[in-house]
């Protein structure tokens, strides 16, 4: 009875001795703005197809470099004089004719050849080399709006995760404090200096406060698969935020002026850099 006691035993055990996982990642907000520009999938496809852009590029541009072949042969063989159908004897003025053996060889031949060739004018390889390379273009340019599109949904995800945790801590604050309302309502009930109804009143408080933590919970639990899924990593990462809604998070130098802010967006969005 023993034994089969601990091997009921044994799995809760052995679960007990397993580690606990390990610290939460800690990320703030230029960091999630960082992988995101380098590490997410997205940001990864958009970098393999300008590579292959890129090498489709040289590959084009291959008929129109020069091309250098080697080659060579070697081989024995025999012949027989017989199968040739020709008949090589040569008469002489004294004696029988004298012709070639019938079987001659074997003899070894050798053959090696070098040849090289240059394309001088092939107009459809010119066009085809400069297709590739717009098409080169337009997938760096492709691969850079990525980058900022990839960057962009991260920040929002990050604000969006530290707004849903500040917004954990103030109902966890509103629990306290409906908490702290009913024992003081169930202390003035008790010393005969308030109603029956106000205890009830301040546990139907309470109850609402514990329902609004409970959905605050779940967006804050919603926003950080958000983010995860934003940077490329597993949902199941625990992280801590080290950056809060302050007003600096995110600040950029921005000009203040519209036709200023128009004019940078043209001279720096690298898709509209590509049209030019």
């Amino acid at each position: 009875m023993g034994f089969l006691a601990w091997l009921v035993a044994a799995p809760y055990v052995l679960a007990a001795q397993v580690p606990a996982a390990g610290a939460p990642r800690r990320l703030s907000f230029a960091d999630a703005v960082r992988v995101a520009s380098s590490e997410a999938p997205a940001v990864a496809l958009a970098g393999l197809r300008a590579d292959e852009a890129d090498a489709r590029v040289r590959q084009t541009r291959a008929a129109l470099l020069p091309s250098l072949s080697l080659g060579g042969s070697w081989l024995d063989r025999t012949f027989n004089s017989k199968s040739l159908g020709i008949d090589f004897s040569i008469p002489t003025q004294a004696g029988p004719p004298q012709s070639l053996p019938e079987l001659i060889g074997p003899f070894h031949l050798f053959d090696a050849r070098v040849s090289a060739s240059q394309t001088l004018l092939d107009w459809s390889s010119a066009a085809r080399v400069r297709a590739a390379r717009a098409q080169a273009d337009g997938s760096r340019a492709e691969r850079s709006v990525t980058v900022e599109g990839t960057a962009l949904t991260a920040a929002l995800a990050y604000l969006r995760a530290v707004r849903a945790q500040a917004v954990v801590a103030a109902r966890q604050a509103d629990s306290s404090i409906a908490a702290e309302l009913v024992g003081l309502a169930e202390a003035q009930k008790a010393a005969g200096v308030s109603a029956a109804i106000d205890v009830t009143r301040a546990r139907t408080q309470l109850v609402t406060a514990e329902g609004l933590l409970l959905v605050a919970r779940n967006q804050l639990d919603r926003a950080r698969i958000d983010l995860t899924r934003a940077l490329g990593i597993d949902p199941g990462t625990p992280l801590a935020f080290t950056d809060t809604l302050a007003a600096t998070l995110g600040a950029a130098d921005v000009p203040a002026a519209r036709d200023s802010v128009v004019a940078a967006g043209l001279v720096n969005r690298p898709d509209l850099r590509r049209c030019r």
